[in-house]
């Protein structure tokens, strides 16, 4: 129980974690430690005991949480590709097809078994029957596949961590993936063991079982929140430069910079970008050649502009001012 308390207080304080990190972006993250909290929270068994009585007795609850973390693992998968690069418009349409039929497939088993009243040990009880097998496996192996999936994704995108922190959450992500795997193959044994009477072997794997689940909780978890944390961490550190850079461009955009009349905004990037523009600008026409530091200030503020969260080419850059062209140009880049 110190376990199941020590993972729900994890899940319930990273859910507001994550809310407050993530305000005004995708959640998508957020809500699967929402999901996930709300599976943990209603097994802790105090809780369970006072709850499942509320609704019939017939541990219906197990049912709803269990559908619950089908949910939640189906989004953190979907979160995690997004969150690496990988968020493919087929990918999201298989995780939500799986999830559908995951969820009819333990719906109806719960149904066919034969649910004994209110035990926090549901499949020590019932899992001699058959159905109970169905339910308990089908959901497992959503479950492994989907964390194994999610390692996976994890394990390709290792290169392309933006700060320690992330790739610290990536490789933990990567072993909770591993322990889904783990925990899917041996519930799966257990189950099938149990069905047919071998106890022998349940209780031989006891202990596997015991280690994967809370290390796949946990791993995921921890592996997740680092994950924003290290989303945050870049964007703090990129909007400095991006502050720093059009604080050493101010002076020459005041000596030779244009007015192009640009709207208003509040957007580092978007000031910075047309901060480089203008000089160009106004280097040209005042046929001007730039001094080498004017020149470093210039290659450092284009250097601040990249961003390694976003694909190459996706973006218009400002021309670079190795030196000023003879003749005006009437083309130059767009404002971002």
């Amino acid at each position: 129980m110190i376990v199941s308390v020590t993972m729900a207080v994890l899940l319930v304080v990273g859910t507001v974690v994550l809310f407050r990190l993530q305000r005004g972006q995708d959640r998508t993250l957020a809500v699967t430690f929402l999901l996930f909290s709300a599976t943990i929270v209603t097994n802790v068994d105090p809780l369970y005991r006072w709850l499942d009585p509320l609704v019939g007795g017939r541990n219906v609850v197990t049912v709803v949480s269990d559908c619950l973390m089908v949910a939640g693992t189906s989004a953190l998968l979907w979160g995690v590709a997004k969150a690496v690069g990988a968020g493919w418009p087929w990918l999201r349409a298989a995780i939500v097809v799986v999830f559908a039929v995951v969820v009819v497939v333990v719906v109806t088993a719960f149904v066919a078994l034969e649910q004994p009243p209110t035990t926090t040990t549901f499949m020590l009880v019932a899992g001699d029957q058959p159905a109970a097998a169905v339910y308990s496996i089908a959901q497992t192996a959503h479950l492994g596949v989907a964390l194994g999936a999610t390692g996976v994704i994890c394990l390709l995108r290792l290169r392309e961590a933006r700060t320690a922190v992330d790739l610290v959450g990536l490789w933990l992500l990567v072993v909770g993936g591993v322990f889904g795997v783990v925990r899917m193959v041996t519930v799966t044994v257990m189950d099938v063991a149990h069905v047919v009477g071998r106890l022998d072997v349940t209780r031989a794997l006891a202990l596997p079982y015991d280690v994967t689940t809370p290390g796949a909780v946990l791993c995921v978890a921890t592996g997740m929140l680092l994950l924003v944390v290290g989303h945050r961490l870049s964007q703090h550190r990129r909007a400095r430069r991006l502050d720093a850079a059009l604080a050493r461009l101010a002076p020459l955009h005041a000596r030779i910079g244009t007015d192009n009349a640009y709207p208003a905004t509040r957007d580092a990037a978007t000031r910075l970008s047309r901060t480089i523009v203008e000089i160009n600008d106004g280097a040209r026409r005042a046929r001007q050649l730039l001094g080498d530091q004017e020149r470093a200030d210039l290659a450092e503020a284009e250097a601040a502009l990249e961003d390694p969260g976003r694909a190459a080419g996706s973006r218009t850059r400002p021309q670079r001012s190795g030196h000023v062209p003879e003749q005006d140009s009437t083309s130059r880049p767009s404002a971002v």
